[in-house]
């Protein structure tokens, strides 16, 4: 069984891979996203970064005001390209496989950047990498468009852990870092004692970042999916599945 620790509004397409491949699951939302008013700033930029696929659809409506050309559209990895792609939008950068800041710096696109304005579109808080690397040399501003709200226990939360603790080879997806504090603060405020039974437990993540941190957190059993996508999540998962078969 696996525990789904993805916001609801945005489960569906890996509840229906998870469907396709017969394997087990509970919905265990770490937490919630939420639109939040912005105002746009009032400059054209020569560059514009969208940090995450919600950064692509709680912006979408500023589009038109957004894309005043001359302009390049880079994405932090794949799965957020694709989805601007999706939306008609060209994509000049991004990393072909894993979904990094480091990675998307690391491109000749980023290197070459210098006396730019540069608009990072996100959700409010979080990682600071981009801006600080790339703000040396360029004007960079934020456009944060959602906000992420860790989630208060529900009977949702109590009902489907209670489900995945009777399954021993249960299996644990972290997206991210703040997902997997998340999933083990609502844990340990449902019985105390779960937050050390989901230590044992395997665990997926994202990156090499969040299993270092996992790690630190106490989980021992972690492995990290061969892309960070939903594909890679269930080529991880089925691994595991194999491995506690034979």
């Amino acid at each position: 069984m696996v525990l789904l620790t993805r916001p609801l509004s945005q489960v569906g397409n890996l509840q229906s891979l998870l469907d396709d491949s017969d394997l087990d699951y509970v919905l265990f939302p770490s937490f919630e996203i939420n639109k939040i008013d912005t105002v746009l700033p009032n400059e054209r930029y020569d560059v514009i970064i969208f940090i995450s696929v919600n950064a692509v659809i709680y912006s979408e409506k500023c589009f038109s005001q957004l894309f005043v050309e001359p302009l390049k559209i880079f994405a932090v990895g794949p799965t957020t390209a694709k989805k601007l792609i999706d939306k008609g939008v060209k994509v000049d950068a991004y990393p072909l496989e894993n979904a990094s800041s480091q990675e998307l710096l690391a491109m000749p696109e980023c290197g070459e950047l210098t006396d730019k304005k540069i608009l990072i579109v996100r959700g409010k808080g979080g990682s600071q990498t981009l801006k600080n690397s790339l703000k040396a040399m360029n004007q960079v501003d934020y456009l944060e468009v959602y906000s992420r709200t860790p989630c208060e226990v529900s009977r949702l939360h109590v009902e489907s852990i209670e489900r995945f603790m009777q399954t021993p080879d249960g299996i644990i997806i972290a997206n991210s870092v703040e997902s997997l504090f998340n999933v083990m603060k609502l844990a340990k405020g449902i019985r105390s004692y779960h937050e050390d039974d989901l230590k044992s437990r395997t665990l997926v993540v994202f990156s090499e970042r969040i299993k270092v941190q996992a790690k630190s957190m106490g989980f021992e059993n972690i492995h990290v999916t061969p892309t960070p996508s939903d594909k890679g999540t269930i080529i991880e998962l089925l691994k595991q599945k194999n491995k506690n078969i034979t």
